[in-house]
């Protein structure tokens, strides 16, 4: 239960194909080249696979420059690292270059979305994921489900080895993220693996200050507090990515690694991840939004400042790198070493 609650509240793109929400739109419809991609409540299975697919091809149609991206921002006393992570790995990976390295060992702060370690933070997690995912009005999963989505809910459950009645308290957003995790763990994808425990078990942290951009809370709120219908385009979502093995996440992670943040960009903006526009805009876009502030104010004290949050957030139209640059800030990217 611990290592999946770390999982969850990491909050990133990564795990928004396993989150609920949408709301009823536009056809579907992609073009890859513009980023523009539209999903409707009615929405096939078939056609967010689809959608998933057109994604996959472009992004693995583009290259960059052979490690994670690091980028950097400063002003006279303060320099501010921005990395992108990817928050379950496969141990085997190797990620880590000289320059992220330095810029870790350097750093007297170290910022992430959230507090993901402390055991207040890990209890609060717990009782928020009661609360927002699992029923308490006496509904079920099935009882929310016309006989088309429970068909299609059903034969997802057994192919994963669970059975329909353990999960029917649960909400349809908790069912997505189970069914989700459960396949990245069976990939080989460890939450104890991601980028994030990994800066955090690094021994130069006994003398760093931990900093958070947004509270557990509202990443649970992201995840859980759309409406049930929603929600459930969410799960349909997620369970057409699921029937891609785990070739979303693979190509996703060879993407993070090669520093391809044009294929990131058309894979995490994709509104089809997440089974809607609202649902993209919910999870990427105003979060990204309200970091602004925080991400500017950490020029206020001098120092060298690490901030390491979803690759997602830093890839796209609507990154957290653009709205910083339409600030005025100048943001360079850091020449990577190996």
């Amino acid at each position: 239960m611990k290592h999946f609650t770390r999982a969850l509240i990491t909050g990133s793109a990564l795990f928004a194909l396993t989150l609920a929400g949408c709301q009823a739109s536009d056809q579907i419809k992609i073009s890859n080249d513009a980023n523009q991609i539209k999903i409707g409540n009615d929405a096939s299975k078939e056609e967010i696979a689809a959608i998933m697919k057109d994604a996959i091809s472009f992004a693995k149609s583009t290259s960059g420059s052979g490690s994670p991206k690091l980028w950097t921002y400063a002003d006279e006393d303060t320099t501010v690292y921005l990395f992108g992570t990817v928050h379950l790995l496969k141990p085997d990976l190797e990620w880590k270059t000289s320059t992220l390295t330095q810029a870790l060992r350097e750093a007297d702060t170290l910022v992430l979305e959230a507090d993901i370690k402390s055991p207040e933070s890990l209890a609060a997690i717990q009782k928020l994921v009661a609360e927002y995912g699992a029923f308490s009005d006496g509904k079920t999963l099935s009882s929310v489900l016309d006989e088309e989505e429970k068909a299609i809910v059903t034969e997802a459950l057994t192919s994963a080895g669970i059975p329909m009645k353990t999960i029917e308290p649960l909400k349809p957003w908790m069912v997505g993220l189970q069914l989700g995790v459960l396949q990245m763990m069976k990939g080989g994808y460890d939450p104890q693996s991601g980028v994030e425990q990994v800066l955090l078990s690094d021994p130069s942290m006994a003398n760093k200050k931990l900093s958070y951009l947004e509270s557990a809370e509202t990443q649970i709120q992201a995840l859980g507090g759309a409406s049930i219908d929603e929600q459930i385009q969410g799960l349909i979502a997620t369970i057409s990515t699921l029937e891609l093995g785990n070739d979303y996440l693979d190509t996703l992670v060879d993407e993070w690694a090669d520093g391809d943040v044009e294929g990131i960009g058309a894979m995490m903006s994709n509104p089809a991840l997440y089974g809607s526009e609202s649902a993209h805009d919910m999870l990427l876009t105003n979060r990204n939004e309200s970091w602004v502030a925080p991400l500017k104010e950490l020029l206020n004290e001098p120092g060298i400042k690490l901030v390491a949050v979803g690759a997602g957030h830093l890839a796209g139209p609507d990154s957290v790198i653009k709205m910083l640059e339409d600030e005025g800030l100048k943001i360079h990217i850091v020449a990577s070493q190996s």
